[in-house]
């Protein structure tokens, strides 16, 4: 969608820039993010923070999921 293209954008360019720890990933680093969006030129709103968590929580709950099935089947 067309409202969402900015967000995306975005995304592409700091889903690499994760906060993990032993148990997995926790987030994304928004220091990253910030800096990152300032440098393509994105204002940083409520929209575009509302959009990237809600990827956010998607990355994490894959990531997190398969990782802990990889353990189980590794047992």
């Amino acid at each position: 969608m067309a409202e969402n293209r900015i967000a995306w954008h975005l995304w592409r360019h700091v889903q690499t820039q994760l906060r993990t720890t032993f148990s997995g990933v926790v987030g994304l680093d928004y220091t990253a993010v910030f800096l990152v969006a300032r440098v393509l030129g994105i204002t940083m709103d409520e929209a575009i923070l509302t959009k990237l968590h809600a990827l956010e929580a998607i990355l994490i709950e894959e990531v997190n999921m398969h990782g802990h099935e990889r353990d189980i089947r590794s047992d």
